[in-house]
């Protein structure tokens, strides 16, 4: 498996990657995201490409991969659990347990998905279908991406021959690395909240000032004037 990934990025190393990996977010090839991204280290270590090339190509092909899921959910909805190709990862039973998911957890179990290949794409097709905002769903992705990607292609690098000692390598910072995302996502989120929270008390009080001289004035002109003598 790993020596047809390699064949195929000989020849176009940066395009091929960003191919396979958008295809490995629909779920069609039958290697998985990881392989393609330690191959695309592999040609670091060769020369063919440099080691910023093979993050942006790797990123940028996981990116269009998961968010064409997304759009999926967002725009063809329920159809898609009859296309054939799609119908094997979006199977009713794993659906109705992450719409519970999502709708307990929605930020937090979009952004774990990341770290579950198994769960991932059903997570997105739910995300896209439920009307998370594509925006946050874009920049969760991005986040999980950023956590995982630039070690991936690092171990393919300087373990370009050796790469079950780098797949080892990358399932030993897998649980650390779900940890700290853990902890991010946390912060992350109170401090949107926090922000959120704030936001909202500044709306109120710029309100109440704004309405206040009005409500002064309105009350003003119904007092009675005073009579004379």
């Amino acid at each position: 498996m790993l020596e047809s990934v390699l064949e195929i990025l000989s020849r176009y190393p940066a395009m091929a990657t960003f191919g396979l990996l958008l295809f490995c977010g629909l779920g069609m090839p039958p290697w998985s995201e990881e392989i393609v991204i330690l191959a695309s280290g592999y040609f670091v270590a060769q020369g063919d490409l440099l080691y910023s090339q093979a993050l942006f190509w790797c990123v940028a092909g996981i990116l269009a991969g998961d968010s064409v899921i997304y759009l999926l959910g967002a725009w063809a909805g329920e159809r898609v659990y009859n296309w054939p190709i799609l119908r094997r990862h979006l199977r009713a039973g794993t659906r109705h347990k992450f719409n519970r998911l999502f709708f307990r957890h929605g930020t937090a179990a979009v952004f774990m998905a990341r770290f579950i290949p198994g769960f991932r794409m059903m997570a997105y097709f739910v995300a896209g279908n439920l009307g998370m905002r594509f925006l946050k769903f874009l920049l969760l992705d991005l986040i999980g991406v950023a956590l995982t990607v630039p070690i991936s292609v690092y171990a393919g690098w300087k373990l370009a021959d050796n790469f079950d000692r780098a797949k080892e390598l990358i399932h030993e910072f897998q649980i650390p690395l779900i940890a700290f995302a853990l902890i991010f996502l946390v912060v992350f989120v109170r401090r949107r909240g926090q922000q959120r929270r704030r936001r909202l008390q500044d709306l109120k009080e710029q309100r109440r000032q704004r309405d206040q001289p009005a409500d002064t004035g309105a009350s003003g002109g119904d007092r009675e004037p005073p009579r004379a003598g």
